[in-house]
């Protein structure tokens, strides 16, 4: 158990080393462009997806 639960730490541990940090990756102004960005793109998709999806309630 403890051999697999070493090797299961090492593995995440090398793929956490390769994702970049919050910091390289947005500063102030493009985290909140983003956000922006996100927010209508899920409105955005959430409306389109509502026009072909509908929900019929069951008698």
């Amino acid at each position: 158990m403890k051999d697999s639960y070493k090797t299961n730490i090492n593995i995440f541990n090398k793929v956490y080393d390769q994702l970049p940090a919050f910091v390289d990756v947005f500063d102030e102004e493009t985290f909140y462009v983003f956000v922006i960005f996100f927010t209508l793109g899920t409105i955005l998709v959430a409306f389109i997806l509502s026009r072909f999806i509908t929900i019929k309630a069951v008698d």
